[in-house]
C-alpha cells in the first residue's frame, strides 16, 4: 500500500524530526509512502495535495493556525486523519469539531509517535481491507463490507442487502465468494453469503440479523458455527 502524509510545522528543526522519525517508521514496517511538507497552515492549504492520509499538524503557529487550517481541510477533505502537535494541552477539546485522531505534546520522543502511527496506520489498512472493487459488467463498483448484511443469488445475479439498501449485480455468486475469501463471509446455503460480523444468533438452521432470517445448509451449520466462534473470540480479545 502507498500512504500519503503531510507534515505542516513552522519550526524547521521539529518539521525535520518529524519527516525522518516517520520515514523511519514507516520503511520498518514495510510501507511506500509519499511525504509532503508544509511549513504554514497557509502553504498547506495552498498546495493541499490531491490524496492525503494523514496530517501532522502544528497549532501554535504564526497567522493561520494549525487548529484554523484544520476547520477549512474538514470542508473539502473529511477522510484524512489529523494528529495535531502542540506545546500545551488547553486545544484538546477544541478538536473534537475536526475530529482529530490524536495530541501530541511537545517534546515529542521517536517512541510516542510511532506508538501514535502505529494506530492510525493499522486503522487505515482495516478501512482499505473492508472495501472490495468488483467488476460489473465493465463498471466497477466499491463495496463496504461492513455495511453489507447478506448477499442472496438468483441464477446469473446477486443482490447485495445492507442495512436500509439493496442493489443487484451482474455477477456468479461463485465469483463473489472467491473475493470475499477471508474477508469474514460464509456460503451458509448454495443462494446466500452471510457477513459472519452481522449474525445475531443461530437457531437450528436458521441465522438471525435483527428479523431477517438466512437459510443455513444443515451440512454446513458446523462449519458456520466454528467461523462464529473463531470471530467472537477475535472480538473478546
Amino acid at each position: 500500500m502507498l500512504l500519503h502524509i503531510g507534515i505542516c510545522e513552522d519550526d524547521l528543526l521539529q518539521r525535520e524530526f518529524l519527516v525522518n522519525s516517520v520515514k523511519k517508521f514507516l520503511k520498518l514496517k514495510d510501507i511506500s509512502f509519499n511525504i509532503y511538507e508544509f511549513s504554514s497552515g497557509e502553504e498547506l492549504l495552498e498546495k493541499y495535495p490531491e490524496t492525503l492520509d494523514i496530517l501532522f499538524l502544528d497549532i501554535q503557529m504564526d497567522k493561520l493556525t494549525g487548529m484554523e487550517a484544520s476547520r477549512q481541510i474538514r470542508k473539502f477533505d473529511n477522510k484524512v486523519e489529523i494528529l495535531f502537535i502542540t506545546a500545551v494541552s488547553e486545544y484538546v477539546q477544541k478538536g473534537y469539531e475536526v475530529r482529530a485522531y490524536r495530541y501530541l505534546l511537545k517534546p515529542i520522543s521517536y517512541e510516542t509517535l510511532s506508538e501514535h502511527l502505529d494506530s492510525c496506520v493499522s486503522g487505515i489498512i482495516s478501512k482499505i481491507e473492508n472495501v472490495l472493487f468488483v467488476d460489473n459488467k465493465g463498471y466497477m463498483i466499491k463495496l463496504d463490507l461492513n455495511s453489507i448484511l447478506y448477499i442472496e443469488t438468483d441464477k446469473r445475479e446477486i443482490t447485495i442487502y445492507e442495512e436500509n439498501k439493496s442493489y443487484n449485480l451482474k455477477i456468479g455468486i461463485n465469483d463473489i465468494e472467491k473475493q470475499l475469501k477471508n474477508k469474514r463471509f460464509f456460503r451458509c446455503h448454495n443462494s446466500f453469503l452471510i457477513n459472519i460480523t452481522k449474525i445475531q444468533s443461530l437457531i437450528k438452521n436458521v441465522a438471525y440479523i435483527d428479523d431477517i432470517q438466512i437459510p443455513v445448509s444443515k451440512y454446513r451449520v458446523k462449519d458456520l458455527k466454528r467461523e462464529l466462534a473463531s470471530y467472537l473470540g477475535e472480538v473478546i480479545c
